[in-house]
């Protein structure tokens, strides 16, 4: 849920700035400027192990910690 408020909520945003770019810059400078962007996070995905993962992780053991005490404090 958080990631979808964040998401939503920062689109006026790009939005307003990508206005504001497109007056002082060509527009054409600001689609390659918003297209170099995208690819920031895909080069971020690949400097990360994330591709050497072949299985997937256990959880930790959820009976490690134990449950919590109605009424103390």
């Amino acid at each position: 849920m958080a990631s979808t408020t964040v998401a939503t909520g920062s689109r006026p945003l790009a939005a307003a700035t990508a206005g504001a770019l497109a007056m002082l810059l060509d527009v054409r400078t600001v689609f390659a400027v918003g297209a170099i962007l995208q690819t920031i996070p895909v080069l971020l995905l690949l400097a990360y192990p994330v591709r050497a993962l072949r299985t997937m992780p256990t959880p930790p053991d959820t009976q490690a910690v134990p449950p919590a005490r109605e009424g103390t404090l």
